[in-house]
Parts: structure tokens; C-alpha cells; sequence
């Protein structure tokens, strides 16, 4: 896709003037997805602020602490726009300020960008919000009975060294499937297996990989325990079949239980789906989402949930609002859901990453979100923090042109 076709996705007016349609009833924006907010609303970030912390244009406001509007220089002339509000997010009212928002914090001081001074950084949606089984130290569990009873024990996880260790839970997630595609995971010659929305990330021995990227090669890290390495009944579970395990069977020591590295068969599931729900748990340290083969996979918070489409319908009005009054000259894009919340750019972030392209008559560029490099921290030549240094190097000497420029 070029430059051109690539803004012609939404022509180039979205944010440069001022509505010429009906005025609509100011007081009531905040209270419905239905009350269009047009160019031109707010005249500050204040202004808009205050809209969103008392706004219900979706379901998230159910859920929420604060909203989460934005962090840094108001005036600045780069945007750094991220996906959603985790945990301490929400709980704080800003965003990236948990370890990832650390992380970032890192690579820009790395080519002397300040995230107070140098940028502004802002959010697709402001607020937080399947069906699977998961291993507690209790046994199997079906993870929306997690979810409903807030259920605070421990459950199998992987630590950054992708070791299996027990965690415990500290976050519940129930959120719609939102039309996100379900796939089917299967193991060649057993009945294990997992139903997982599109977006999840798996843990390969190629890496972190969405599941609608596996590809028919791949091995991936189950997680599952052998059979002579739980205590009777020494039976397995799955989401997709396979026999129930009793509730009193126990792990054996976190020395025994090792990573699993399985083929897989994926397979898209139609629609409509069975369940319009997801189901989703954080546990002690990260945000995570639990698979059914017990394994704790590292994600973007919320419970590793995009933003379902209403969701970012209703908020993005307030974010083109928010792009119009800061008028930045550069934005970056952290991951592939804020790159195709504004543009409809769909392709992974592994094939946009690192390159320019044009929206509203701004350069911008889609990078990883630093959440993804805690996942994937090697260094070497090619990964991706390898490849953040090169991208935040690019983005630092375009700044630098545009503002010599002006």
C-alpha cells in the first residue's frame, strides 16, 4: 500500500477544520457513542479532559479508576499514541507508567527525548475493562469461574526466562469478542489443544507470535505437564476435549515442570462463535493472559485484550481532538492496534514496523510497543530490540529535520 492509498483510507480533512454541520448539545458528548464530537470541540486539552473522566460512550466506564488521557508536553511536536490503559494506568490516570511505560521512558532518554518535555503521549481508549481451563495449584479450572469468583490462588506461568513457575492472580478481565477472529489449536496426536482469539500472543521458539501468525512449522511452549508429573488421577484437560482433571491434583515440583515445545495445528473457526465473550487474567508481576495449556503469557494490559471496535469508535473522536490541538509533526504508533485504529492499516507490526508513511499530512511510523520487547529481550542483531534502537534512531533524526526546518 502506498503513501497515497494508504490517506485515501480517510481522505485528508479528519482533523483540519471545523465542523460545518448542526452544533450539537455539548454537555451530552460524554454520555453516548451517538453524539458525534466534531473538529473543532474543544479548545484545550483541559477542556476535553473533563469530558472524558465523567464520559460513557462505551461500556468501559463501568470498570474504570480514571480515565486515561494523556502524559507529557501538550505543545510538543511528537505524539506517541498506545493502545489502551492497563493496572496502574488506571489506577494513576496515566499512561505507560508501569513497566512497560518504563521501558519507553529508557528508549527515548537513549537519543535524548525527554517524555515530559519532548512529546505527548496518549491512548486509543481511556478506560479498562475464552472460555478456557487453566492450572491452578488446585488443578484445572475453567477460567471464566476465575474470573467470576475473583479467584486470588496460583496458576501456572512463565517467567522472563520462560520457565514454568506458580503466580498469583491479581486482575480479571471479562470483556466481548468484538468480532475478533477465534482460532482452534490442536496438538498432532492428542486431544489438547485451545481456542484463542486472533491477537493472542504464543510463545514459539521463534519468538512471541500472534496466533494468527503461527505458521505450520512452529513449535510452541504448552506449558503442559507430563502425565507422570501430576499426582492422580493423572488425567489432562483442554478447552477443544479431552478428560476433566480432578480438583485435588497437584504439580510436582517447579523443578520437574518444564516448557513443553509442541507442533500445532491451527485452524480459523466461523462465525458466529459460541461464546461473545473472552476471559482474561493478570497475574503477579505482568500483565498476562492464561492459556489453556496452563502457560501465563506476557501481553499488553488489559488481560492482553484489544480494544474491541466499539470501544475505539466511541474514544476516537476524542483522540482526533487531541491530535488537533497538539498538531504534532511526527506520530509514532506503539503496536499494530493504534496503527490500525487511525489509518485501517491491518498489516502485522512486524512488516510495518520502521516505516514511514503519511496520515493527515504528518510522517508517522508504526514501532513495537515496549511491552513486546519485555517479552522478547535479546539484544542480538535483527531482534526487536535491535530493531526499536534503529527505528527510535530514524525517528529522532526526522524530528530533528522537520524542527531545523520550521
Amino acid at each position: 500500500m502506498t503513501d497515497e492509498q494508504q490517506l485515501s483510507l480517510f481522505g485528508d480533512s479528519e482533523l483540519e477544520t471545523p465542523s460545518t454541520q448542526p452544533p450539537v448539545d455539548f454537555d451530552a458528548i460524554p454520555k453516548s457513542a451517538n453524539i458525534p464530537i466534531p473538529p473543532g470541540t474543544y479548545d484545550s486539552i483541559s477542556s476535553l479532559a473533563q469530558h472524558c473522566q465523567t464520559c460513557q460512550r462505551c461500556e468501559l466506564c463501568n470498570s474504570r479508576t480514571h480515565a486515561v488521557i494523556g502524559r507529557g508536553n501538550p505543545n510538543a511536536d511528537l505524539l506517541l499514541i498506545g493502545e489502551g490503559p492497563g493496572q496502574n494506568e488506571d489506577e494513576q490516570g496515566l499512561p505507560f507508567v508501569g513497566k512497560s511505560g518504563q521501558l519507553l521512558d529508557k528508549i527515548l532518554a537513549s537519543v535524548q527525548l525527554d517524555p515530559e518535555r519532548d512529546l505527548y503521549i496518549a491512548n486509543m481508549v481511556k478506560c479498562l475493562s475464552g472460555d478456557t481451563r487453566v492450572l491452578t495449584q488446585n488443578g484445572y479450572v475453567a477460567i471464566a469461574q476465575l474470573v467470576e469468583n475473583r479467584f486470588c490462588g496460583k496458576v501456572q506461568s512463565l517467567n522472563r526466562h520462560n520457565q514454568l513457575v506458580w503466580r498469583k492472580i491479581s486482575g480479571w478481565y471479562r470483556s466481548p469478542l468484538a468480532g475478533r477472529t477465534q482460532y482452534r489449536l490442536a496438538f498432532p496426536g492428542t486431544t489438547e489443544g485451545a481456542i484463542l482469539t486472533g491477537d493472542h500472543p504464543i510463545l514459539t521458539q521463534r519468538g512471541w507470535i500472534a496466533v494468527e501468525d503461527i505458521q505450520e512449522r512452529d513449535r510452541i511452549a504448552t506449558g503442559t505437564p507430563n502425565r507422570d508429573r501430576l499426582q492422580p488421577p493423572c488425567l489432562l484437560d483442554s478447552s477443544v476435549g479431552g478428560e476433566s482433571l480432578s480438583s485435588t491434583a497437584t504439580l510436582a515440583p517447579a523443578s520437574r515442570a518444564e516448557t513443553d515445545w509442541k507442533p500445532v495445528l491451527k485452524q480459523r473457526l466461523p462465525s458466529p462463535h459460541n461464546s461473545p465473550l473472552v476471559y482474561c487474567i493478570d497475574v503477579e508481576e505482568t500483565a498476562n493472559f492464561v492459556t489453556p495449556a496452563g502457560v501465563v503469557h506476557n501481553c499488553r494490559p488489559p488481560g492482553n485484550r484489544t480494544p474491541a471496535p466499539k470501544e475505539i469508535e466511541a474514544c476516537k473522536p476524542y483522540l482526533l481532538e487531541q491530535i488537533r490541538l497538539i498538531d504534532p509533526k511526527i506520530i509514532l504508533f506503539t503496536g499494530a492496534t493504534a496503527l490500525r485504529g487511525l489509518t485501517g492499516d491491518k498489516r502485522g507490526i512486524t512488516k510495518v514496523r520502521g516505516q514511514w508513511i503519511e496520515w493527515n499530512k504528518r510522517p508517522c511510523m508504526a514501532i513495537f510497543h515496549p511491552a513486546y520487547l519485555l517479552r522478547n529481550p535479546s539484544r542480538d542483531k535483527g531482534k526487536p530490540k535491535w530493531l526499536m534502537w534503529q527505528d527510535i534512531q530514524e525517528v529522532r533524526a526526522k524530528l530533528d529535520e522537520l524542527c531545523s526546518s520550521s
